[in-house]
């Protein structure tokens, strides 16, 4: 891809791809929708059982993240004990293909760390 920036040296169309690696460019945010894309619903113990490294704060920060993009959604389950479950809203569900293709491209093209 090629061609030539505006005034400011930025790209006409490219604010829509800004606006996406803002949230698909942190380093849980595609781990988080991944693991509720092959094991959601799941509460945030759940999740961070899966989530190997990620501490409870980051896991946090990152779900409201997710929630205020709009790609995950916070459910209250009125159970004895109360519990909360996070879900992948349909925007949400419809990053599948893409964070399929990441994964298939890192196989592809990345060597595993040892």
């Amino acid at each position: 891809m090629t061609g030539h920036g505006g005034p400011t040296g930025t790209h006409a169309g490219s604010e829509p791809l800004r606006r996406a690696t803002a949230i698909l460019g942190k380093k849980w945010h595609p781990v988080l929708l991944y693991t509720l894309l092959t094991d959601g619903p799941l509460g945030f113990n759940d999740m961070k059982g899966r989530i190997d490294g990620i501490s409870d704060k980051v896991l946090s920060e990152a779900l409201d993240d997710l929630q205020e993009a709009g790609l995950v959604v916070r459910d209250v389950v009125e159970d004895k004990p109360v519990r909360v479950n996070y879900s992948l809203t349909p925007a949400g569900q419809d990053l599948e293909p893409t964070i399929e293709e990441l994964l298939e491209w890192s196989h592809e093209h990345l060597v595993e760390s040892r």
